[in-house]
């Protein structure tokens, strides 16, 4: 039976690009699998060449748990030892059913919050941050689905219409971006916000800050971030005349950062992005989103000035900050984060 979910306009037309995505989901990612699934793919009845794959493409964690019991080993090439010519031949030989769950779902994240089910796709993935690039379908709409929550979360009840206010506010184009995070971030905590936003820091130097302590989080990323790196180190004033060509070049830039962020906010649950600090401090983690998004995104089109190429940095981008403890790590990593709203 289906059930009434909420999602993003562009959800039921999601594809996976399967064979013809340049960032990859299968490689040089961390996947890991349950004991349950573990045990499943191991007994079930197959061909030798995919028993043969299966028997070897798992490794222990040095900490198991009952949810990551393994993970996969890449390949030399860095990707993963089931696919073929970038397909996977599980999905291939077995069907959907017996993918680990990770595998099945990705980019989706279904999540039931208060009981109400939400269901969105992680920017990570370059066939969604396509779909921000391309259309403005970053509305939430109600419909019903064959699915199921994986991830359930309980918060008060005005928490709950506090993120539906988030979402109104990056949407209201009567003012910038800027100006719209700057007033996310006063409802969520005015008084620390305050202080952090007229500190003296250097937004621009907590954005490279930031960039060259996290940016190898994944291999594409660093690629792409390395250079960028070198150039503003060497001289940070071409920053601005590398923002101005941006922004020429792409004069939609605006809404689509929007997007991207109000997306990364769904999948996020923002603010109640991580367990491990006060909520409150999650602005500082939504200021650093955009300062990096600008910085990476300038710098990179002074080297490629493709659509592809912006779409892969801001892909790669999310699997940093979709993936990683990206919020816990800028608390940690930098003072002062909110003025990276004014880069």
């Amino acid at each position: 039976m289906k059930n009434l979910w909420y999602y993003p306009q562009y959800y039921t037309n999601f594809k996976c690009k399967a064979s013809k995505c340049r960032n990859n989901c299968c490689s040089n990612w961390k996947i890991p699998v349950s004991h349950q699934e573990y045990n499943k793919l191991i007994n079930m009845e197959c061909s030798d060449d995919l028993y043969r794959r299966v028997t070897m493409a798992f490794v222990e964690p040095d900490f198991p748990t009952e949810e990551r019991y393994r993970y996969i080993s890449f390949n030399w090439l860095g990707e993963c030892p089931l696919q073929d010519q970038k397909l996977c031949t599980i999905h291939r030989d077995k069907g959907e059913d017996f993918l680990p769950r990770i595998c099945r779902l990705y980019p989706r994240s279904f999540k039931s919050i208060n009981g109400q089910n939400y269901v969105s796709c992680s920017g990570s993935c370059e066939a969604v941050i396509e779909r921000l690039l391309d259309s403005d379908q970053m509305y939430m709409v109600a419909g019903r689905l064959d699915a199921h929550p994986e991830v359930f979360i309980n918060i008060p009840e005005d928490s709950l219409k506090q993120i539906s206010l988030f979402q109104r506010l990056l949407k209201d184009r009567s003012t910038t971006l800027a100006e719209s995070l700057y007033e996310i971030c006063m409802i969520i905590n005015e008084k620390e916000f305050t202080e952090d936003y007229y500190s003296d820091a250097d937004a621009f130097q907590n954005a490279l800050t930031v960039l060259k302590r996290l940016y190898n989080s994944n291999h594409v990323l660093e690629e792409i971030a390395a250079p960028i790196i070198e150039r503003y180190t060497e001289d940070p004033s071409l920053y601005d005349s590398d923002m101005a060509e941006f922004e020429k070049d792409f004069p939609e830039w605006m809404h689509f950062f929007e997007r991207v962020i109000n997306n990364s906010m769904m999948y996020e649950c923002f603010p109640f992005v991580d367990s491990r600090f006060d909520q409150t401090l999650s602005y500082r983690g939504l200021c650093v989103s955009y300062g990096l998004m600008r910085v990476l995104c300038a710098g990179n089109h002074h080297f490629n000035k493709s659509s592809e190429s912006l779409v892969d940095a801001v892909c790669n981008l999310y699997h940093l900050i979709d993936h990683t403890s990206f919020y816990y790590n800028v608390n940690v990593l930098i003072d002062n984060a909110a003025v990276m709203i004014k880069l």
